[in-house]
């Protein structure tokens, strides 16, 4: 157990680098904010087609450790090329590998200890808790330390590859996958044939459109402290927001495992968060604005994760759950990231962060209301029991 654990707190310590400094390692190499947009898209697309391919090949033969230690190696692999990038080719290479299999770690894990726990969301959000951990402690370091340097893409590259490093050890230590327990079915539907419901197909893009709104924090959040506000302290303010989903997310797995809630009321609760946060954004663009819209990312973001890993987990069979796991991360989560990018440099460029802000906030409030549009359909009872 305290192998998962530290696997979550190390696999989301690499994310402590990538997310927030991947954008400043672009800008670093010259590009502008149209091309960094562009690049971006590449890569979320990698990221989308990854998490799919790799999926099939877990749910056919099983093999989630070796797979993620292949993935673990082939992404440091593609960090090294940023690092040492002197073309646009050799950029874009390095993107489309650490895309493409560090985005498909994320589907394998949540699937490995969702089997491991029956499905139980209180277990599930302590384990995923401690990847936030992870993720704050490395962002606290960095800010207090003033490490990586922001303008040496070597220095930002190896902090990378020495956290993927630990995290590959741990990995190595982990036990088989779970073995398949038996399910109980609900109202026939297996006898259908079908691995997944309507309720998951109105989710996902209900998701997706929660994820537009996000794709301009994520993409544009560091460029916008630094050139909009003057403000360096990008691990700090990141670390912010990471630390208050820890507690909301243990609070939304309660709330789901004892029935307080369901996933579609964490869904309405994420949307209009993040609609409140990008407003604040746009209108209040000082060290106090962004101090409150960090603290949102608690409910945008603490109730949204374990709500949809929780309704994923539920609403495909078992035996497509890392699938259905990866058309969470690759359509729910990427394809939105890849328009968000590639439309948000260009609206960047054009109108400036204000309205990039307000623009995107629309998305997550739109997110909300079809929550409550489709709210029968997101309540019927789940295509399994687990």
């Amino acid at each position: 157990m305290i192998i998962l654990y530290s696997s979550f707190f190390f696999v989301y310590s690499i994310y402590a680098i990538v997310n927030p400094f991947l954008q400043v390692m672009l800008r670093n190499m010259g590009y502008s904010y149209e091309m960094v947009g562009v690049l971006l898209s590449l890569y979320e697309i990698a990221g989308i087609v990854g998490p799919l391919l790799v999926a099939r090949q877990v749910d056919t033969r099983g093999t989630m450790k070796g797979t993620v230690l292949f993935s673990t190696v082939l992404s440091s692999f593609g960090m090294l090329l940023l690092m040492l990038s002197s073309s646009l080719w050799m950029t874009i290479a390095g993107l489309i590998l650490v895309a493409f299999f560090l985005r498909s770690l994320m589907p394998v894990l949540d699937t490995y200890t969702n089997n491991l726990f029956n499905g139980d969301s209180l277990k599930y959000t302590l384990i995923r808790s401690f990847g936030t951990v992870g993720f704050v402690f490395f962002s606290l370091l960095f800010a207090a330390t003033k490490r990586p340097d922001l303008t040496n893409n070597v220095s930002i590259g190896s902090y990378a590859l020495i956290i993927s490093s630990i995290f590959f050890a741990l990995v190595l230590g982990w036990k088989r996958e779970p073995k398949k327990s038996k399910l109980q079915v609900l109202d026939g539907v297996q006898e259908s044939g079908t691995w997944y419901d309507r309720a998951f197909v109105v989710g996902i893009f209900i998701i997706a459109l929660n994820r537009i709104s996000m794709s301009s924090v994520s993409s544009f959040f560091s460029l916008y402290l630094v050139e909009e506000l003057q403000i360096n302290a990008i691990s700090l303010m990141n670390a912010l927001a990471a630390g208050s989903e820890f507690g909301a997310m243990i609070i939304a797995g309660i709330l789901i495992q004892r029935k307080k809630a369901l996933p579609v009321h964490l869904f309405i609760a994420s949307g209009l968060a993040m609609m409140a946060r990008l407003v604040i954004y746009a209108m209040f663009p000082s060290i106090t604005g962004v101090l409150a819209a960090q603290l949102l990312h608690s409910i945008g973001y603490g109730f949204f994760h374990p709500a949809a890993i929780y309704f994923v987990a539920r609403r495909v069979k078992r035996s497509h759950r890392t699938l259905g796991m990866s058309i969470y991360i690759s359509l729910g989560t990427g394809l939105p990231a890849v328009l968000g990018s590639s439309l948000g440099g260009l609206v960047v460029e054009s109108y400036g962060y204000k309205t990039l802000f307000l623009s995107y906030s629309v998305f997550a409030l739109a997110s909300a209301v079809l929550c409550l549009v489709f709210y029968r359909t997101m309540k019927t009872p789940p295509l399994e029991e687990v």
